[in-house]
């Protein structure tokens, strides 16, 4: 047996002093391919006890040593491997249950088929900052264009920054461990280009979502969305971190370099705001030919001496007087003029004093006195002040329409009472019960729905 120790896995010592030998543990990268290495494992193992850990100033160092043992039925986790971690820089004196003297080490490894029954390892984790790291979609993401409603293909690039960080004592040992196990795993070496790659993956894996959905819900279309990259870089980010979290690593910055679609889905919106603005322009200019229309027809009235409800009476009338026919015809055309005639045995008197009212208001002249002892003149008009009857709905005078209770569904003129027919636009005026709202044929007396007396 020799003096010193026989296991691959321990650090060589020589000479008689040796045997009492304790081992130095640090890592010191001496060239930009070390430097470039994020995580590093120790290449020895099984330290003799009193070893001494150095961590630098931008290191941790994650111990990991079996110091108890424990039975299968236990149950209080007494056998798990003794986890520490120690937070740059610092030097720390290990206690691992191996002899600093290496004849007893190598006797009570021979039990153990030359391995050590105090399995150590230290692991060294860089904490410098990783920034100005790239990341870019590697396929358009398809998104509907909340301002013109067309589908678009968008793509995204930025940059974004990791590290792990040591500050926060507390969360740096939770941090560590959380990395190691989730994604160094049991490599020896993890390198800087390793861990960018795994996190251009998630950024990939969160990024295309959460943006699609933040343009559709704040309803950003994509020719305005370069004025909303920074709000844009924030709100993703405050994401991010929550998921970088879960590996141990922290998001130092994220941020979008721009957001763009292809030429041709450009091409597509921009053919859709040059209609939206052509129809627009076409229905703004029908409108405002129609509104110098009406001026012009009212100033053409106001010349002639007329007002809009007059001018509807004279077509009435022309129309009536161009009608041949018996008076029985004539009394139809009365209805359907809405002249307020009742159907039936009032036809005649009705009709008589409808023309009377209507064509008086259009012989007459301001001013003029009362019309002949036949027509009782009790109702002075509030325009020109010319009496007439009760019971006329336009003035003998002026032509002014007198109020009426009712008025026209569609053109809102006021109605005779008891009309059929709206005598401004021609409307059928049609009844309905008042219970059950169902339409009534003419001169009904009963609801034929719930038998309402009407």
């Amino acid at each position: 047996m020799s003096l010193f120790n026989n296991n691959a896995k321990e650090q060589p010592h020589s000479g008689i002093l040796g045997a009492f030998s304790v081992d130095t543990i640090k890592w010191e990268p001496e060239n930009d391919k070390e430097a470039a290495i994020v995580v590093h494992k120790h290449i020895y193992e099984d330290f003799p006890n009193g070893s001494y850990l150095i961590v630098g100033a931008s290191q941790m160092a994650v111990f990991t040593n079996n110091l108890s043992a424990g039975g299968s039925l236990d149950a209080d986790g007494a056998g798990q491997t003794q986890v520490t971690t120690f937070i740059g820089p610092c030097k720390i004196k290990l206690e691992t249950g191996d002899s600093r003297f290496a004849p007893f080490r190598n006797v009570a490894h021979t039990l153990t088929g030359g391995e050590s029954a105090f399995h150590s390892t230290v692991y060294f984790i860089n904490t410098t900052y990783m920034n100005e790291l790239s990341w870019g979609t590697h396929a358009p993401v398809v998104v509907e264009d909340p301002e013109e409603g067309v589908n678009v293909h968008v793509r995204a690039f930025g940059l974004f920054g990791v590290h792990i960080d040591q500050t926060d004592t507390a969360n740096a040992v939770i941090n560590a461990r959380k990395f190691l196990n989730k994604v160094v795993g049991t490599r020896a070496d993890y390198t800087r280009d390793e861990l960018i790659s795994f996190m251009r993956a998630k950024v990939l894996e969160f990024v295309p979502d959460l943006l699609a959905k933040n343009i559709v819900d704040k309803g950003i279309g994509v020719l305005k969305i370069s004025t909303h990259l920074s709000e844009f870089s924030q709100i993703i980010k405050e994401k991010l971190v929550e998921y970088f979290d879960e590996f141990g690593l922290t998001l130092d910055n994220f941020s979008f370099s721009n957001i763009n679609v292809p030429d041709e889905d450009l091409a597509a919106i921009n053919e859709m705001k040059i209609k939206k603005k052509r129809d627009r322009l076409e229905a703004e200019g029908t409108a405002s030919k129609m509104d110098i229309e009406s001026e012009a027809r009212a100033r053409m009235r106001a010349r002639e001496g007329y007002t809009y409800q007059q001018e509807q009476s004279f077509n009435v009338m022309n129309a009536a007087a161009a009608n041949e026919g018996t008076a029985a015809t004539f009394s139809g055309m009365g209805m359907g003029l809405g002249m307020g005639v009742q159907v039936g045995s009032a036809v005649g008197t009705g009709m008589g004093a409808i023309v009377q009212n209507t064509m008086g208001g259009l012989q007459a002249p301001p001013n003029s006195q009362a019309p002949s002892n036949d027509v009782q003149a009790n109702m002075a008009c509030p325009d020109c002040g010319t009496s007439n009857p009760k019971s006329a709905k336009f003035c003998i005078g002026c032509g002014r329409k007198f109020a009426s209770e009712e008025h026209c569904p569609d053109c809102g003129a006021a109605l005779v009472a008891g009309a059929k027919f709206c005598l401004n636009c021609g409307r059928k005026i049609q009844q309905t019960c008042p219970n059950c709202g169902k339409e009534l044929v003419n001169g009904a007396k009963f609801c034929p729905e719930c038998g309402t007396s009407v």
